[in-house]
């Protein structure tokens, strides 16, 4: 009786036994373990979404960050009367800028600034340098000297057609240049609009030396029509003009104001030809008669070249 009561608890015990390790392992697999989502997404399938900008993010851009600015100024639709006196250009905005010298040339900077404007037959031009006055009649270099330059082609480099700064690199297009050397006395009107041009070369004008010029070699410019450059066609010189300054006393420290016009086409090869609502190449230069006790020689000038071309916007 007793082995079989002995027996009967170890099988119970047994049966025990095979039921709780049936409940574990029950348990294990119908009972799903946590997840871990970091294990469960591989890496090289992980999608990243870019977010659409809000309105105050700031712009994305692409650009270069060094990218050089380019300057612009509009030629807006005016009535300027070409007299030296600049009241009439008072509401138009202008470029400010500084002119430096030639790469290699040691002359003094000079700040400056520059106005356009048009109506339906002229481009006119506003162009003010901060400089004392020197102005010697007939002793040009003692003088001081504007000029405007414009691209004819749309490739040549702003250092009379040449991308390099010190101006002996290869011409890459035609410039047209208004050179303007004050052999009149200031508040005369001067230009070829106004005196008898030169029938050898029909861009001088050989009465007060506002010429107008081109360039097909950063070294050598020419009166429009010269017989000894380039060959051109309908070479003339119909530019106007009048200079005034601030203080005009012997070396008196002021401001030179130089107002020109010019027609908006000319049918001259060896001008910028000016279409409303298009845009043109400017540059604008200054030779100032205090560089040297002979006054300035032709490197001796300071420059808007530097910073490349201005973009003139001729607004319709």
């Amino acid at each position: 009786m007793r082995k079989v009561r002995w027996l009967t608890v170890f099988a119970t015990f047994v049966l025990f036994l095979v039921a709780c390790g049936a409940s574990q392992v029950d348990e294990t697999t119908t009972q799903p373990q946590p997840v871990d989502e970091a294990t469960t997404q591989p890496q090289a399938e992980t999608t990243v979404t870019s977010q659409a900008p809000s309105a105050t993010d700031p712009p994305v851009t692409t650009e270069p960050a060094e990218q050089s600015e380019g300057r612009s100024v509009e030629a807006v639709v005016a009535s300027i009367t070409v007299d030296g006196d600049a009241s009439d250009w008072d509401s138009i905005a202008g470029l400010d800028m500084v002119l430096e010298p030639i790469e290699g040339e040691g002359v003094t900077p000079h700040d400056a600034s520059v106005k356009v404007a048009h109506d339906d037959e002229f481009l006119y031009v506003l162009m003010t340098i901060d400089d004392d006055y020197d102005w010697v009649a007939d002793q040009l270099h003692l003088t001081g000297a504007p000029s405007v330059m414009w691209a004819i082609e749309s490739e040549a480099g702003p250092h009379m057609g040449t991308d390099a700064e010190d101006g002996e690199g290869p011409s890459m297009g035609m410039v047209d240049i208004w050179h303007w050397e004050l052999q009149c006395a200031l508040g005369e009107s001067q230009g070829g609009a106004v005196s008898s041009v030169d029938e050898v070369a029909p861009g001088n004008d050989p009465a007060c030396n506002f010429d107008d010029e081109f360039a097909t070699d950063p070294e050598e410019r020419y009166d429009d029509g010269d017989t000894e450059g380039p060959e051109g066609t309908g070479a003339e010189n119909s530019l106007l003009g009048v200079f005034t300054h601030s203080n005009p006393v012997d070396s008196g420290d002021g401001t030179w104001t130089f107002e020109m016009r010019r027609p908006l086409q000319t049918g001259d090869s060896q001008d910028a030809q000016f279409t409303v609502g298009g845009s043109a190449l400017m540059a604008v230069a200054y030779w100032d008669a205090d560089n040297s006790p002979e006054g300035w020689d032709d490197p001796e000038h300071v420059q808007s070249s530097n910073q490349g071309w201005i973009e003139v916007l001729i607004s319709g």
